[in-house]
């Protein structure tokens, strides 16, 4: 460059306003989405992954964070799985001794997960884990910030939230069988 001469300007300055927030939510979607991506395959300095997401740790978590004991229709229901997904999936848990399967007391027929204390000290041990990932990754990073990236992420999930319902809503209304309008009668 040249002495005197004056630096370019940046190029969002030309943009017009309306087409920089275009650009400006582009961005923090594509951000969002490449963040999500990172963090599901985040790993510990050790190599093990921050987050699991096997069938056996899912059936873990599903079963440790519930309020009663899951039988494995209550756990299929829990997971969003087929009852024969679910049957296979407790299986897994079982023979990695994070759950045990106990029959039910009143009723013999039904299976009921129980979290094993193997089970227990992974959780332990994963959520040790994850703290530590956690505090390194968001180091540097102030209260104000935190709450106002909280803020903004709320903000979208709630509206994405609402806007699924009202989908779900409109299919119910679209696939109601509609009345014959008043006062056509074809007998």
């Amino acid at each position: 460059m040249r002495m005197g001469a004056q630096p370019p300007k940046p190029t969002t300055a030309r943009v017009p306003r309306v087409n920089r927030r275009w650009l400006a939510a582009d961005e923090l979607i594509d951000e969002i989405t490449r963040a999500a991506e990172r963090i599901a395959g985040a790993s510990t300095w050790g190599g093990e992954p921050v987050f699991r997401t096997t069938g056996a740790w899912r059936v873990l978590t599903t079963v440790a964070h519930s309020q009663y004991c899951l039988s494995i229709s209550d756990l299929a229901r829990a997971l969003g799985v087929r009852k024969q997904t679910a049957h296979a999936l407790a299986h897994e848990a079982e023979r990695v001794e994070y759950i045990e399967l106990v029959p039910n007391h009143q009723d013999r027929r039904i299976l009921q997960a129980l979290v094993t204390p193997r089970g227990r000290a992974e959780l332990a041990a994963q959520r040790s884990a994850e703290r530590g990932w956690l505090i390194g990754l968001l180091d540097g990073l102030g209260d104000r910030e935190m709450a106002i990236v909280i803020h903004v992420l709320r903000v979208i999930r709630q509206r994405l939230e609402r806007d699924a319902r009202e989908r779900e809503r409109r299919e119910r209304q679209q696939s109601r069988p509609r009345p014959w309008p008043p006062g056509l009668d074809f007998r």
